[in-house]
């Protein structure tokens, strides 16, 4: 009862609050994805704003390389331009020219024009040897007209500058003379620009801040730990790959692409910061869901007392008749479905009680029955020595018909009484019948033949006893009741199956005859009829339902009785064979 109890409870908290738990999770769902796109906009637009800002410095040194080309091409060529004073040397007029344009604008950190062994700097002064060691500058000559970004790097080729100071630097190649060698022209970003953008109070609710190359490489970020110092002294930068893989994992990623270099602009924003924007709403969600939850459980207990109580008081009266207790009743007067087993078990107690009432009074019956049996039971061994003594008798008179009809009928009452076997040969099942057989001969004489057709081989096969006497003494009963006739007895062996036939030329039977001698339903309580049966239920007890009696009859034709039988031997010495059997 307590299980059907706890189910009771289980299954209405489970039908109220999941739904309420559905109603509930949804709306928090789906505030909690408008909190995060919302959010997640903002970033987007601070990320934008932020890459706008980069766009207008980068612009801003395009301009200026565009500014420096323009200039340079006719000193590099040795001609006179009216933006230089004619009466300075080319070179030195130059980098006055280099120096005022780098002044006019505060972020620019150096410029630098290289053609071959000529240079032109707002620097102190050039290694050129340090600048050739550097992978993007001996990439940068071997291109013409393609603007090159590089992302923050050391600049240890200038000799004023500190060894860890860094700079962004844009290289425009190109050649002054057709088919000459490509100069370079050099603006360089002090990096702190970048970290003066990159560190606006706007995005400081962001998480970290990227910048990324074309190549996928992060080329700066705020935070230094991102980006790893090589060996060779160079910069080492984390591939966007594995970065991206292993910060996704707990960050949301948003990113805008730079016009001019290509690089992507990035934010990861940490999703606990999204997570706290709707923490009050999850928490009020969470308290609501406590409170129905506890008054569920109340109600649930409530409603499965009120439909378990009446069944906890059924279940007392059905352990009162465990005990034996008959008289009990069931008060329950409900007009449900309790209600229902209530009355139906008053009915079941009643009908047990006129049940045992009823098995009482058929076992003292039977009993009287018993004493009456054995009032009027002849003992068959007394019998057996009546005829031993009528034996005798018909002997000391002389008279050896009598003599020798008793002792057929003793051999036959002597098979009979043999009840430590159920099974024995064929050849034994024939000894029988011929005791029977030279008992109907007395009585008919002369005026029947009987005909033996049997398989040698068969002799030893093994057999119910006393399949034959009835299959005969039927022949006598339908076949001749004047004795005349013929009765045949054929033994053949078909596979693993034994046939025997016992047919007779008398009057045959009609259909409906057959019928009554093998259903039990229908048949005739005839002695002979009931030994047929007998004989059928018989063979299906010891081998199964797939052996047995058939019959074929025609009227004034003759009746054959057809016994099927599984071919087995009998082993003398299993003298538990067919006790064995019998007991299944």
């Amino acid at each position: 009862m307590k299980t059907i109890k706890i189910r009771l409870l289980f299954y209405f908290i489970l039908t109220s609050f999941l739904p309420i738990l559905m109603v509930g999770f949804i709306p928090y769902q789906k505030s909690s994805e408008v909190v995060r796109t919302q959010m997640l906009e903002f970033a987007q637009s601070a990320v934008n704003q932020l890459n706008e800002n980069i766009s207008y410095h980068l612009k801003e040194m395009e301009l200026m390389s565009r500014i420096v080309y323009y200039q340079s091409i006719p000193v590099l060529r040795g001609e006179k331009t009216d933006a230089l004073s004619e009466n300075k040397s080319d070179p030195i007029e130059f980098n006055k020219f280099l120096a005022a344009l780098k002044n006019n604008r505060t972020f620019i950190d150096e410029i630098h024009v290289i053609n071959g062994d000529k240079v032109y700097t707002t620097a102190v002064k050039l290694d050129t040897d340090i600048l050739a060691r550097k992978e993007w500058y001996t990439s940068a000559l071997e291109k013409t007209d393609e603007k090159i970004w590089v992302g923050p790097h050391e600049s240890d080729y200038s000799i004023n500058k500190p060894k860890t100071y860094e700079v962004i630097t844009l290289i425009y190649p190109f050649k002054p003379v057709q088919s000459g060698k490509t100069a370079l022209i050099m603006i360089e970003m002090k990096r702190e620009k970048l970290d003066e953008l990159f560190g606006s109070p706007n995005l400081k609710s962001l998480g970290k801040l990227l910048l990324i190359d074309k190549y996928g490489t992060v080329i700066y970020s705020p935070d230094r730990s991102l980006i790893l110092p090589a060996q060779t002294g160079e910069k080492q930068y984390i591939t966007n790959t594995n970065l991206i893989r292993s910060l996704n994992k707990d960050n949301s990623f948003v990113y805008d692409i730079n016009f001019f270099s290509g690089w992507k602009v990035g934010a990861f924003i940490p999703n606990e910061k999204l997570e706290k924007s709707f923490d009050s709403i999850r928490e009020t969600v969470f308290i609501l869901l406590v409170i129905f939850f506890a008054t569920s459980t109340f109600l649930g207990l409530t409603l499965s007392n009120h439909f378990t109580r009446p069944l906890q008081r059924l279940q007392r009266d059905m352990k009162q008749i465990e005990n034996g207790n008959f008289h009990i009743r069931s008060h329950i007067q409900t007009d449900d479905e309790i209600g229902d087993l209530s009355r139906s078990f008053n009915r079941m107690v009643e009908e047990i009680e006129l049940l045992i009432q009823k098995i009482s009074e058929n076992e003292q019956k039977k009993k009287q029955v018993e004493m009456k049996a054995l009032q009027y039971q002849i003992n068959p061994h007394f019998l057996y020595n009546t005829l031993n003594s009528v034996q005798w008798l018909a002997k000391l008179h002389k008279v050896p018909h009598i003599g020798d009809m008793v002792t057929a009928l003793i051999k036959l009452l002597r098979a009979s009484l043999n009840t430590k076997t159920y099974l024995h040969m064929l050849e034994e099942e024939l000894e029988i019948l011929s005791y029977y057989m030279k008992i109907q001969r007395y009585r008919f004489g002369d005026n029947f033949r009987t005909e033996y057709n049997i398989d040698p081989t068969l002799l030893k096969a093994v057999v119910p006893r006393f399949i034959l006497q009835p299959l005969v003494e039927n022949s006598f009963f339908h076949a001749f009741s004047d004795g005349e006739g013929t009765i045949s007895i054929r033994a053949t062996r078909i596979g693993d199956i034994v046939k025997i036939e016992v047919g007779d030329n008398g009057r045959g039977m009609s259909e409906e005859q057959v019928v009554n001698i093998l259903c039990p339903e229908k048949k005739k309580k005839t002695s002979s009829g009931i030994g047929v049966k007998n004989v059928d239920d018989k063979i299906k007890h010891y081998f199964g339902a797939n052996y047995g009696l058939s019959i074929t009859s025609k009227e004034n034709e003759g009746t054959t009785v057809t016994i099927r039988l599984p071919y087995q031997l009998k082993d003398r010495e299993d003298v538990h064979y067919a006790q064995s059997i019998n007991s299944r």
